[in-house]
């Protein structure tokens, strides 16, 4: 796959460098002049959508290694943490209004039966109605303050474990 990714051509016709657009039309204006969804070979070159699409890195997982997926549901995550003697969750990551908020690992169920810390400057959102994460981001942490902690990274310490650990 990564042979085939690294010899395609992804140069295709190049973005519009402006857009005009009225203030009383502004959504169809828009796409009128750039559909920018268009998954043809336009803007994304002849063959683009045929290739394979990583969608991430793959998690390398090791035997000893707990994995919970969603489709198991929050009961399997809560069951182990609470096995392990989990009593704070400190929470983070990409997709903070929608992954961080609502997945087995989010935030709504966690809250349930663990004291739970959002890390506010280790989290993003998505912004598609923005030109950058941070307002997405400063309203989905915001939003989160009505049900939980904020934290960030300079507050979390590690905390002595006997053993040494």
């Amino acid at each position: 796959m990564k042979a085939r990714l690294d010899s395609f051509d992804y140069r295709a016709q190049p973005l519009p460098s402006a857009i005009a657009v009225s203030p009383e039309t502004p959504t169809i204006d828009y796409f009128r002049q750039f559909p920018g969804l268009d998954a043809g070979a336009a803007y994304d070159g002849p063959g683009f959508w045929d290739l394979p699409v990583p969608v991430m890195k793959s998690i390398e997982v090791a035997p000893e290694d707990v994995v919970i997926y969603d489709g198991e549901g929050y009961p399997a995550l809560r069951d182990f943490l609470k096995k392990q003697g989990v009593r704070h969750v400190l929470l983070a990551g990409y997709n903070t209004d929608m992954c961080v908020c609502s997945t087995t690992a989010g935030y709504k169920n966690l809250s349930q039966d663990f004291d739970v810390f959002l890390v506010g400057d280790a989290t993003i959102a998505t912004f598609p109605a923005h030109p950058t994460p941070r307002f997405a981001t400063t309203s989905a942490v915001c939003f989160a303050a009505l049900n939980l902690f904020i934290t960030q990274v300079s507050w979390v310490r590690p905390r002595s474990v006997e053993g040494g650990r």
